[in-house]
C-alpha cells in the first residue's frame, strides 16, 4: 500500500499517496466515481478520495457539494476537506476545526517561465540567493504555498502575486511559511510544507 506520508495537524489530519495501482483498486473500495473521461485524471481523482476513506472510514460522499466558487463541501458536515494531485501523487487533508487546505507539486523547471504571474517583489528578494537548480525547487514551493491558500479560501478567483503574499520562509525542506492574505481584509496564515523526494506537500488550517 503506498501510503508514502501521513500527519497529524492539529486535529486535522494529512496523507500523501503514491499512485502506483490501476483504477479498479480504487473503485472497488469508495463509492465515488469520477466525472473525468481522462484516465489519467480518473485515477487521481479516486486515489486522492481514497485518502478521504482512510482517514474517515465511511466518508459522505453522496454529501459533496460544489459551492458557488467551485469548491468541493460538505455543507451539512463539520468536516472539512482539500485535495490535491499531480504525477504519481495525490494528496488529502481532513479537519474537524476550521478549513483547510492542501496541495502537492513536482519539483519541474517549467516553474521558471510562469513565475512573474505570481511572485511579488518581495518574494523574488527571498529567492535571489538561490542558484538557478534551488531557484527550481523554491519557485515551486511557492507555487504549491499560494495554491494551497486559494484552496483553503475557496471563494473565488484571487490574484496570486498582490494578495497571497509570502512575508517570511526558510528555504528547507520543511517548515513554516509566513504569509498575508488579502481580499476585502487581510490575514496572516501559517502554512506548512514538507519536501518528498522531488514533490512538495503544503497545507493550512485556519
Amino acid at each position: 500500500m503506498p501510503l508514502v506520508f501521513t500527519k497529524d495537524h492539529h486535529g486535522s489530519q494529512i496523507a500523501l499517496w503514491s499512485i502506483e495501482e490501476e483504477e479498479p483498486f480504487f473503485a472497488e473500495r469508495i463509492p465515488y466515481r469520477p466525472d473525468s473521461s481522462h484516465a489519467v485524471k480518473r485515477l487521481q481523482q479516486l486515489s486522492s478520495r481514497y485518502l478521504l476513506e482512510l482517514m474517515h472510514p465511511s466518508f459522505p460522499f453522496h454529501q459533496v457539494e460544489l459551492s458557488t466558487a467551485g469548491k468541493p463541501i460538505l455543507p451539512e458536515s463539520v468536516l472539512h476537506f482539500s485535495l490535491s494531485h499531480c504525477d504519481g501523487f495525490s494528496a488529502a487533508m481532513l479537519g474537524k476545526n476550521a478549513p483547510v487546505g492542501i496541495d502537492v507539486e513536482r519539483i519541474n523547471p517549467r516553474i521558471l517561465r510562469v513565475e512573474t504571474k505570481f511572485l511579488n517583489a518581495n518574494e523574488y528578494e527571498l529567492l535571489s540567493g538561490c542558484n538557478e537548480e534551488s531557484r527550481v525547487v523554491y519557485a515551486t514551493l511557492f507555487w504549491s504555498i499560494k495554491e494551497t491558500v486559494f484552496k483553503w479560501w475557496g471563494d473565488g478567483a484571487v490574484d496570486f502575486a498582490e494578495q497571497i503574499q509570502i512575508k517570511k520562509i526558510e528555504l528547507l525542506d520543511q517548515g513554516k511559511a509566513v504569509i498575508e492574505f488579502g481580499t476585502d481584509s487581510e490575514k496572516m496564515l501559517f502554512v506548512d510544507y514538507i519536501r518528498y523526494q522531488d514533490t512538495w506537500v503544503t497545507y493550512v488550517e485556519h
